[in-house]
């Protein structure tokens, strides 16, 4: 997504509080979508500093959860260029949905599936935290869904608050 400057932006005298105005909207979205990302992009890094090696399986599925990040681009644009945001809410979430499913899915085969994974911690704990994040953060994002209803910010705001709880990936994985 790239922010665009309006069309009458050099006939018409924006002061900078309309120019705010204008691109909050779009700012937000934008500003949850890249916090996403990095986040994913860390836990993911920190997942990777535990493998000992990988397989065509791990490749795969890594693929699959790149491909799912790049899907929150479209959604996250869709909020620069039309009016209801709604739809662009769920479609996001949608997105992050899928991001999630994909991420875990990663995770479980990497730490539970396969001998890729160093094991220097408690696999009883990892079983644990993995079934714990596979069910309480699709939960998270449905409630997210369910709110765009309501206010599409406050879904937003769920989603955003839910990424601030794992910005600092556990040591654990």
């Amino acid at each position: 997504m790239s922010l665009k400057a309006p069309i009458d932006y050099d006939t018409n005298d924006y002061s900078f509080v309309e120019l705010l105005r204008l691109y909050i909207p779009q700012l937000i979205p934008y500003a949850v979508s890249f916090l996403v990302i990095s986040v994913q992009l860390i836990n993911h890094h920190v997942l990777l500093g535990k493998m000992h090696e990988v397989d065509n399986t791990f490749v795969w599925l890594n693929l699959l959860f790149l491909f799912s990040l790049s899907l929150i681009v479209f959604p996250t644009a869709l909020f620069g260029y039309h009016q209801n945001k709604e739809a662009s809410t769920t479609l996001l979430i949608l997105a992050f949905l899928f991001k999630g499913f994909v991420y875990r899915l990663v995770k479980y085969y990497v730490v539970l599936k396969s001998n890729l994974y160093r094991r220097d911690s408690d696999s009883c704990n990892s079983r644990r935290n993995i079934f714990i994040n596979a069910v309480i953060d699709p939960l998270i994002e449905v409630i997210a869904l369910i709110f765009i209803q309501y206010n599409y910010m406050i879904s937003l705001g769920i989603i955003f608050i839910m990424t601030l709880r794992s910005i600092s990936p556990s040591k654990r994985v």
